[in-house]
């Protein structure tokens, strides 16, 4: 029965995909050059130096990405690109008929996603996979993320910071914008004649637009598979260059004396493809605490996002496509860490080795930082990525945690993405863990799976299979669920109304089992539906019901659950969303196990009076019945407050408030921020945790202050 659903949709998949691979796509258009210009541009933001205009390439060939495909945009946007031996040059002048409507914020860096903005997309290896993405809003606050399109997701990584000139200017026409991109900040191959896989565009949030050089084909997934060639001949300056980054902390907390930790990061270009990191006593302090999440009556960990400088850099390289092998909040507190990266031909690699002092032991201790033990860690992954044809590839992992005193778990297997005709995908990894505990090793333990599917402009078509042994341990990776076999399918139809506020209606229905992994026993069945509503690309509402059976303590609990959620930005002073759930759930007590019922809410909204103070708040709530409209057992809230000032594009002042109602406990923080570059920041910070009492008064339980200096010098 667990294959049925997977091998059903296996074969309508490729049947289908049979009969379209006749497909046409458009044909490729020559390449762009990108002309060296005589002179350097002053980047002040003002378009007024001629060599924009006689030198350098003009693009004036934009098309809406949204709403409408191909569409004619409603406001006309120029482009112009250049380079010389040190950077590369990028200017727009993006005109508005109601230039006072444009959305302009002063904030911390990428932090204006509700503004007006423009970008540029540099696959600099043309993978059709990645690329370096620079968004800058109306006044140049610069926006840098990493672009990836793997595993049939598409994802804006802003994790990934790198150094980059900018400024922009608001005027009667609407704007300007210019940009200096270092090639040294960039990793391309060192080839004389550089070929570059390149998308430009403009986010017009006033008129619920996305435009875009070159054309896009809905039929043809991803951006970056619709982007254009562009070409650099000659020689430029190559990543071969030292970065050094000293930096200081100072922590007192409460009762403790006044601690003062140096440390520093080493950066080597070894070449213009390949990077040495490197990391002595490192800060891994105060600066972003976790957000607060619900994390009561919970049958797995929650996953909680990796936030450190030094891991975040290059890790769309270590990624996998479904098993996450690799999740660096593994490794709590590193005394020292090096990372090699880099691509050559067709390959791609990364080695990442840490000493780790206080190792975390499971998942549940990620949130608090890890175990405090006295166990020590030596944690090295090793990644390879091979390109096979056009938006392809095969990779390897393998990860090795060494504990001593013959305990270690190590892990290893083959993944990949096979692409054909932009219709069929296949997704697969074969792995194999073997974890030693005091010198008593286990066996192979196996984690498999695959998925496949057939998409269109308007069809996805797809199924899956996952198997996890009960043995199967990745010490470096999160897989909070062992011992099952999973199979299903999904289906999904997509309507383009290309209308001004609703672009997109999307149906989507999943099925699915999981069993035991060496027995027979169900342990759930799953049958999904849902509704999305895109309104503009930024703006989504979508509606769900799950009708789902799930073993817990040896009892089968049948549930259905209805759902809504919502992502808007049409209000550009507040944007907001909001989450709801309504359904049965588990107590998941073994000894009180039962079928309840519960209500969860989320919602969020920030609160932007000027353009320089936001005020947001997050509430989340969960309430739980015995059973419908029966006796309520319990009800968990948790609210965050988060106020910031930026005084300038460098300066800015930050308080957060948190409550958990539930704990009865109170979180504060203040910050003051001087960042002038990644890298050369100046933090000086308070923090304060309070418990209430038995007579309802909050008591301080400690506090932190705590002060951090890093300086950045790219030799």
């Amino acid at each position: 029965m667990i294959l049925s659903v997977a091998f059903g949709l296996t074969a309508a998949v490729v049947a289908v995909a049979g009969a379209s691979a006749a497909v046409q796509t458009p044909a490729p258009k020559e390449p762009l050059q990108i002309p060296r210009l005589s002179t350097p541009p002053k980047i002040d933001g003002v378009l007024d130096n001629p060599i924009w205009e006689t030198e350098a390439l003009k693009i004036d060939a934009f098309v809406q990405l949204t709403p409408k495909e191909n569409g004619v945009p409603t406001e006309k946007t120029v482009a112009y690109l250049g380079y010389d031996e040190k950077n590369l040059y990028v200017a727009f002048r993006a005109y508005d008929s109601q230039a006072s409507k444009v959305r302009c914020s002063v904030t911390n860096r990428d932090g204006c996603m509700e503004d007006d903005w423009v970008f540029i997309m540099l696959d600099t290896f043309n993978e059709k996979r990645r690329a370096f993405s620079f968004l800058l809003n109306p006044i140049g606050v610069q926006m840098d993320m990493m672009r990836i399109e793997e595993g049939g997701n598409d994802n804006m990584d802003d994790s990934w910071d790198t150094v980059f000139f900018s400024d922009g200017k608001v005027d009667a026409e609407g704007y300007t914008v210019e940009a200096a991109i270092p090639f040294k900040s960039l990793r391309f191959p060192n080839d004389e004649l550089k070929t570059w896989n390149i998308v430009l565009g403009r986010n017009l949030p006033r008129t619920g637009e996305i435009i875009l050089h070159p054309q896009y084909s809905r039929d043809i997934p991803g951006l970056l598979s619709n982007g254009r060639l562009f070409t650099i001949q000659g020689a430029v300056e190559r990543s071969r260059n030292v970065e050094v980054m000293p930096f200081l902390t100072s922590l007192q907390r409460e009762g403790e004396r006044l601690k003062f930790e140096p440390g520093a990061n080493f950066k080597l270009g070894l070449s213009s493809n390949m990077t040495l990191d490197l990391t002595a006593n490192p800060d891994f302090s105060q600066i972003e605490a976790d957000e607060p999440k619900i994390d009561y009556n919970l049958r797995y960990a929650l996953r909680y996002a990796e936030k450190r400088p030094f891991f975040l850099e290059g890790m769309e390289i270590f990624s996998s496509p479904e098993i996450e092998t690799v999740y660096t909040r593994q490794i709590s507190d590193p005394i020292w860490g090096g990372k090699l990266s880099g691509k050559s031909g067709r390959f791609t690699y990364g080695l990442l080795s840490a000493y780790d002092m206080h190792p975390a032991e499971s998942l549940w201790e990620i949130p608090n930082g890890g175990a405090a033990s006295d166990t020590r860690a030596f944690s090295n992954i090793l990644r390879t990525k091979a390109d096979v044809g056009s938006g392809s590839y095969i990779g390897f992992t393998m990860t090795d945690k060494e504990l001593g005193g013959g305990s270690w778990n190590r892990l290893g297997g083959v993944d990949g993405q096979l692409r054909f005709k932009d219709r069929v995908f296949f997704n697969f990894q074969a792995l194999a863990s073997k974890t030693s505990a005091d010198g008593e090793p286990t066996s192979l333990a196996p984690g498999l799976y695959g998925e496949l599917y057939y998409t269109t402009k308007h069809w996805l078509l797809g199924a899956y299979y996952k198997a996890i042994h009960p043995e199967f341990q990745a010490s470096l990776g999160f897989v909070n669920r062992t011992d099952y076999r999973s199979a299903g399918g999904f289906a999904s139809f997509r309507l383009y109304p290309d209308k001004k506020y609703l672009n997109q209606v999307q149906f989507r229905l999943q099925a699915g089992q999981t069993d035991g992994y060496a027995d027979s026993t169900t342990q759930n069945t799953w049958l999904r539906g849902n509704v999305q509503f895109r309104l503009t690309e930024f703006n989504q509402v979508f509606v769900a019901y799950e009708n789902e059976m799930e073993r817990f303590a040896d009892v089968e609990f049948k549930k259905q659950s209805l759902s809504v959620e919502s992502q808007i930005m049409f209000i550009s002073w507040m944007p907001f969303g909001f989450f709801f759930e309504t359904g049965d759930g588990i107590n998941y007590d073994p000894e009180d196990a039962f079928l309840g019922y519960s209500n969860t809410y989320g919602v969020y909204a920030t609160f932007k009076p000027s353009k320089r103070l936001q005020l947001g708040a997050e509430f989340s709530k969960q309430t739980f019945w015995r059973s419908a409209g029966g006796e309520r057992l319990w009800d968990y809230n948790v609210i965050r407050q988060r106020t910031t000032y930026q005084l300038s594009k460098t300066l800015s002042f930050r308080a957060i408030v948190d409550y958990n109602f539930f704990y009865k406990e109170a979180f504060g923080s203040l910050l003051a921020s001087w960042v002038l570059r990644p890298g050369t920041v100046f933090f000086l910070g308070f923090d304060n945790n309070y418990l209430r009492d038995e007579f309802g008064h909050l008591l301080q339980d400690n506090y932190n202050v705590f002060i951090k200096f890093s300086y950045w010098w790219r030799l």
